[in-house]
């Protein structure tokens, strides 16, 4: 029998593909990079089909290959050397600038892309399991949900992929050390709605920020004899912002009640601390929501020694001349 493994020597590969579904290959370190994660669920997914032919007997008779996609969340802490790739492979349009450091800026775009175009691309996964490699190609990420977990900011990525299959070389991990944005790394913002804020003041009642953005997407899998999806198709984008907030006023109860819009930044910065921010820092993350509503906002009494808090989701809206929301990191590595 062979060895059981535990997780901690599992492995997770992520690379660009220069041509969409075709998958890249996990030995070229030029398109891709080994990329430490928390846990992923990235599956094989296939609804077989069981035939109920009536043969005398109370039970379906016969199966066969069915239709299939890949799909499942990877978990990781939030890292600039890796964020850039799953950038890329979403449903927004990337920009890069700067000579390095580099910026990638990633606003939504309103395509209903049945595929990565324009700066979107599409990246393969191989995950390594007890040794036994999964490649999964023609990967996007359909949603983002980043969060602040014990002060460290985490991101879970959900992926959907159109075919898997065996990686034709073994590959050998590498890894860098990690560079991570903990707790002296964060700083939220609030203003008024509009293309340009000032966040000027920095706001201290956030107690957890959880920014999730989901396209929506799903994989369509048209008749064809390879069984594998034929594209990946996109809906609509909702975004939205969840945490609690202190409540030591109703400033911001009156603005949920009179549906005043608001403007939200989180800004995450190596090396942090006191007066950190995108500019001056080596590797960053900012993710601005410039024309965002209350979409509830909830004061009660939890309890006699409960501090009196107020449960806040908000839902990112477009806006005339720019982005309802914008993903910025700042990076050492160059993709092209």
């Amino acid at each position: 029998m062979a060895d059981v493994d535990i997780g901690a020597n599992n492995a997770v590969w992520v690379g660009i593909e220069p041509v969409y579904g075709t998958p890249s290959d996990p030995t070229d370190s030029g398109v891709g990079v080994w990329m430490p994660i928390l846990d992923e669920a990235l599956i094989y997914t296939e609804t077989k089909y069981y035939s109920p032919q009536i043969r005398q007997q109370a039970m379906v008779s016969s199966v066969v290959p069915a239709p299939y996609h890949v799909e499942g969340p990877v978990h990781f802490e939030v890292d600039a050397n890796y964020l850039p790739y799953l950038l890329y492979a979403s449903r927004h349009t990337v920009t890069k600038t700067g000579t390095g450091p580099y910026t990638y800026s990633a606003v939504p775009t309103g395509n209903g892309a049945t595929y990565p175009g324009g700066t979107a691309k599409g990246v393969s996964i191989l995950v390594v399991r007890n040794g036994v490699g999964f490649l999964y190609s023609g990967c996007v990420f359909g949603e983002f949900a980043f969060t602040i977990n014990g002060g460290v900011l985490e991101c879970t990525a959900t992926v959907l992929g159109l075919a898997q299959q065996d990686p034709s070389a073994a590959a050998t991990p590498s890894w860098i050390d990690a560079e991570l944005f903990g707790a002296d790394a964060h700083s939220i913002y609030v203003d008024a709605a509009g293309l340009t804020p000032a966040f000027a003041t920095l706001a201290l009642d956030f107690n957890g920020y959880t920014m999730t953005i989901n396209h929506a997407a799903e994989a369509v899998n048209n008749i064809n004899p390879a069984r594998a999806a034929n594209f990946i198709k996109y809906g609509v984008t909702e975004a939205t912002l969840a945490t609690t907030l202190d409540f030591v006023d109703k400033t911001e109860y009156d603005n949920f009640e009179a549906s005043t819009l608001r403007a939200i930044k989180l800004e995450s910065c190596r090396p942090g601390g006191a007066g950190s921010d995108f500019a001056s820092a080596t590797e960053a993350v900012r993710i601005t929501n410039f024309r965002t509503a209350y979409d509830q906002y909830t004061v009660d009494t939890k309890g006699m020694a409960d501090l009196v808090s107020a449960d806040v989701t908000m839902r990112s809206l477009g806006i005339s001349g720019g982005s309802g929301y914008k993903i910025e990191c700042k990076s050492p590595v160059s993709i092209t």
